[in-house]
């Protein structure tokens, strides 16, 4: 996970509490399957999700090429009276080794929030992070300020801003440590005639930047994606992923990833959705 995303998780879970609606309300199940081959050998996967009001559970499997295997349980809960949200995810890798996430929301008033995250590491170490946050709405999105307490990097100052206008979605975040350095990152993204683009830069504490341009194209039976990223040092990494579908659930997927050093490597696989109400 990047640096600015482990930083923000705590916030994030905060924010996400607040925007999830629809996701936790239908009951349905799904099962997605995929059998992807590339240079390094061959792979499967098979994912199962079951939704229903104010809860959500997946659980995932993912078996390498050298037949390791890896799971992923993960469960969400959302009580919007309570004002309570929950995210507890469980990863097992193929030596029997596990990392926890478990973070939890409460809110505490009008517009504002409290949350905790623990992050328990295969080796058995256990990292804490909680936070205070208080949300405003603006004419045109919303604002997430916060402090944050952690048990690794001390004490930082959040700031996450959303806003909306013409059709474009900007956000804007900013995590500031006590040492006096700073991570910002911030992104656009629209979507219009079936077409979707994003861009973003992230400044690290030490002043490097990454940035990124994506688009998502829909296709006449699946999609295309194209993604560009701008290194610090100054080289380049870009991924392409195409995916055409049978119309039955079923289809195929190429994704294509040129590294910064100009390898290009290739993988192609085969996807079966079956999704239902149980």
């Amino acid at each position: 996970m990047p640096p600015t995303h482990r930083f923000a998780a705590i916030a994030v879970a905060a924010f996400t509490a607040l925007a999830l609606t629809s996701a936790f309300d239908a009951a349905d199940a799904r099962t997605r399957r995929a059998h992807v081959t590339g240079q390094r050998g061959a792979a499967t996967g098979e994912a199962t999700t079951h939704r229903q009001r104010g809860a959500r559970t997946r659980d995932a499997t993912v078996t390498g090429a050298n037949g390791r295997q890896r799971t992923v349980h993960d469960e969400r809960t959302r009580d919007r009276q309570a004002g309570t949200y929950t995210h507890d995810r469980t990863t097992t890798f193929s030596d029997g080794s596990q990392r926890t996430v478990d973070a939890d929301v409460q809110r505490t008033g009008d517009g504002t929030y409290s949350a905790s995250r623990q992050v328990t590491t295969r080796s058995g170490e256990t990292r804490t992070q909680t936070g205070d946050f208080a949300v405003e709405r603006t004419g045109n999105g919303r604002s997430v300020s916060g402090d944050i307490q952690t048990s690794n990097r001390g004490q930082i100052d959040y700031q996450r801003d959303v806003s909306h206008d013409n059709g474009v979605r900007s956000v804007n975040s900013s995590a500031a440590f006590e040492d006096g350095t700073s991570i910002a990152r911030s992104s656009s993204a629209s979507c219009a005639s079936g077409a979707c683009s994003s861009a973003g830069v992230i400044s690290g504490r030490d002043g490097r930047q990454t940035s990124w341009e994506q688009t998502r194209t829909r296709t006449e039976n699946g999609a295309l994606l194209e993604r560009e990223v701008a290194l610090p040092d100054g080289g380049t990494r870009t991924v392409e992923r195409e995916r055409i579908g049978n119309g039955d659930g079923t289809g195929t997927i190429t994704r294509t990833v040129t590294g910064a050093d100009g390898e290009t490597r290739t993988q192609t696989g085969e996807y079966e959705v079956d999704g239902g109400v149980p």
